[in-house]
């Protein structure tokens, strides 16, 4: 199967086809255009391929989420599960206050940012609302800004969730200058699940190294104590002693996140020699997730990360958590209850639904046959193609067709339902297997 792009379309005779296929690209090419106009290029390197990923899985790595979420072993936490559909999660801040000047910050993405800069959310009463109005919470997470900026807030939002929701899994991020012991004890009282402190890379050894002791300090009053920080390119050596610190301390893990460029800043990004991660979606889509665009070689730093944890035997797990991997949640938010025509299905592999196409004169070879065996189809007369359930494309394993892939999002429009198409890929029935698994389907080359 293959992503459409001008090269393979002018192998395609199917004028139908190519002109749907155009409009998508167009698209495309005014995104990147317009990605590259917050001043950092898109890096002309080529990425990791696939012998990365099989050594990985030989030497015993864990693939999970459809691949974008990688572990050197069973060692996850639960939010980062829950993550990845995003029910029962919910995760605020008192402020977005900071003690902090990160160059790589995405906050001010946020909305309200300058506003929550001077401000403090009620998080007490968000909580007790949600509460009131029956919504699942599963999992509570408070951030920043630097939440210890506000250690009484930060101490009662978790008192208030032990006792309106004492099944809960609580935790808190910090960059843990500002934890004592004093406000451990009060995190323990409120039976605080998990705290996540974030490595400066940037900060001197001295630093770090007293963080580390803060690390060491909270595991004797909190359960899982871990670390989440960004992959950045160059670090590696750092990052590996980081790792053997960490097992030393029976840290219970460390989140890799792929490092990205917040649309600003540009020059200090540019001055450290980092470039954009190309191409930069796998799917190109106006997603929540405020953290920016993934920077260059930071999936290889983590891969090479997690090779270093598998070959030490560390005992800590090792989590890498792509930018793609943050997004799955919303799709599957804005998916998985809406019910559509026939000719869609949602995957439970990446939460997109999917149907297939064929255009122009491959219509008439398909119709009957889907006539024949009672297949559900419609058709677009604007754009000339039939549209029907992908599970039916195995019915066409005789045909001489080329078959279009569509992944879509549904969105709600003045109450309305719209549905947004957002990938399309190229295939034919010879290269096209589908398995069924239980009421999950795959779809792989030959």
């Amino acid at each position: 199967m293959k992503n459409l792009t001008k090269a393979n379309l002018r192998t395609i005779n199917n004028k139908s086809l190519v002109q749907y296929a155009d409009i998508y690209l167009n698209i495309e090419k005014g995104t990147l255009e317009q990605i590259e106009s917050f001043g950092l290029p898109l890096s002309k390197r080529k990425q990791q391929g696939p012998e990365v990923h099989n050594k990985l899985r030989d030497m015993g790595a864990i693939y999970r989420n459809n691949n974008k979420s990688i572990l050197s072993n069973e060692r996850i936490s639960s939010a980062c599960e829950a993550c990845t559909k995003g029910t029962g999660s919910y995760t605020t801040f008192v402020s977005l206050k900071c003690h902090r000047d990160c160059y790589f910050c995405f906050n001010k993405n946020q909305d309200e940012y300058n506003f929550y800069l001077q401000n403090k959310k009620n998080v007490n009463g968000d909580l007790k609302s949600l509460v009131e109005q029956g919504i699942l919470l599963t999992h509570l997470a408070l951030t920043g800004g630097e939440p210890l900026l506000h250690p009484d807030e930060t101490l009662a939002f978790f008192k208030l969730a032990d006792e309106l929701v004492p099944d809960a899994h609580t935790r808190l991020y910090t960059a843990g200058d500002l934890l004592s012991e004093e406000i451990l004890q009060g995190l323990h009282n409120t039976h605080l699940n998990e705290i996540r402190f974030s490595i400066k890379m940037e900060d001197t050894k001295q630093k770090r190294k007293h963080i580390l002791t803060k690390i060491a300090l909270a595991k004797k009053y909190i359960p899982d104590v871990l670390v989440e920080m960004p992959a950045i390119p160059g670090t590696g050596e750092e990052m590996k002693e980081l790792l053997l610190e960490l097992d030393k301390l029976d840290v219970f893990g460390i989140n890799l996140l792929e490092f990205c460029f917040p649309l600003g800043n540009a020059q200090t990004f540019k001055e450290k020699g980092l470039e954009l991660k190309n191409p930069p979606y796998d799917v190109y889509y106006n997603f929540w997730y405020a953290g920016g665009l993934a920077v260059a070689e930071s999936e290889a730093l983590c891969l090479e990360l997690i090779d270093f944890a598998i070959d030490r035997k560390l005992k800590l797990g090792v989590h890498y958590c792509s930018l793609e991997n943050k997004f799955t949640g919303q799709i599957y938010q804005q998916n998985h209850d809406q019910v559509l025509d026939e000719t869609y299905k949602l995957s439970n592999r990446d939460f997109y639904f999917k149907t297939a196409k064929v255009f122009g004169k491959d219509k008439g070879k398909v119709k009957k046959v889907f006539e024949n065996h009672d297949v559900p189809f419609t058709i677009n007369e604007d754009y000339d193609f039939l549209q029907f359930p992908i599970e039916a494309i195995k019915l066409l394993k005789n045909r001489d067709v080329d078959i279009v892939l569509s992944s879509n999002v549904v969105e709600i429009e003045e109450k309305e339902q719209v549905i947004r198409e957002v990938q399309l890929e190229l295939t034919t029935p010879k290269n096209f297997v589908l398995e069924e698994i239980g009421s999950n389907w795959l779809k792989k080359e030959r």
